[in-house]
């Protein structure tokens, strides 16, 4: 049973936000545990091309860039058109790209709020909706499709610097279970992640001077003291992908190293 409790065999995966940070952990995690295709989306050509390469150099399946800005509608449609054109269906989509912005009260822009939300809000939701005729194609009660949305641990807690985008994650979290409930006939699974610390690009101003008092501060007072690494979020990705987390759904799994209970 171990052998394949956790396999990612002839599936083909969407993960956006894939060049850098978690998506291309998850992305990794996914071709390393025997994924066929796993596409990765980014808005830097450049940028995507070369984590493919890197990605698809790793293991028996391939990494496929898909170039393209989903924080509009129409970059959402051109992603769901591109994927058409090449895949009948695919078994997997990870919504994870987005935007970390930050503003107190007296400086928040309508702009910035409306950004957040059309990318890390409005596009997971539309471009599932886009993907869902792919989602449904051979998903089975034995074989269920997954769709995995990104939250925050941002969002299950206040702070006055981020109301946008621990809003817009507490979003993603509330859509969860409905989701979940609408599609469970379809057999299309639907959880959240809610990472905590982690090394990515959004939290690159915390951690690369590791020999400052402020990170040092910082992991004394996580419980696991240490940031996530790769192996985290794909352990976890894999998991909610693969026959081992295929009675989850409509699950929000914080994946924090314990910051929501820290002291």
């Amino acid at each position: 049973m171990i052998e394949t409790l956790f396999s990612m065999s002839d599936k083909v995966c969407v993960v956006t936000g894939g060049s850098s940070g978690l998506g291309s952990y998850m992305a990794q995690g996914f071709l390393e545990a025997g994924a066929a295709r796993v596409y990765i989306t980014a808005r830097s050509a450049e940028k995507l091309k070369e984590k493919a390469i890197e990605l698809s150099q790793i293991a028996d399946g391939e990494c496929l860039p898909l170039a393209g800005d989903l924080a509009t509608l129409e970059g959402v449609e051109a992603l769901s058109t591109e994927i058409h054109e090449r895949e009948q269906h695919i078994d997997v989509l990870v919504n994870n790209a987005g935007i970390g912005t930050g503003a107190y009260i007296d400086d928040l822009k309508a702009a910035d709020w409306d950004r957040t939300m059309d990318l890390n809000l409005r596009s997971p939701l539309f471009l599932t909706q886009a993907l869902l005729d792919l989602l449904r194609h051979r998903a089975s009660v034995e074989m269920p499709s997954s769709v995995i949305f990104i939250s925050s641990v941002a969002a299950s807690e206040v702070f006055p610097h981020v109301m946008a985008y621990s809003t817009s994650k507490k979003g993603l979290e509330h859509l969860t279970p409905q989701l979940a409930l609408a599609l469970a006939d379809d057999h299309v699974r639907i959880n959240t992640i809610a990472p905590g610390r982690f090394y990515s690009e959004m939290t690159r101003g915390a951690w690369e001077n590791p020999d400052s008092e402020s990170f040092k501060a910082e992991l004394e007072r996580l419980p696991a003291h240490r940031y996530g690494g790769a192996e985290d979020i794909a352990g976890v990705a894999i998991m909610l992908c693969s026959r081992a987390g295929s009675y989850f759904t409509g699950e929000v799994l914080n994946l924090d190293g314990g910051h929501r209970i820290r002291r």
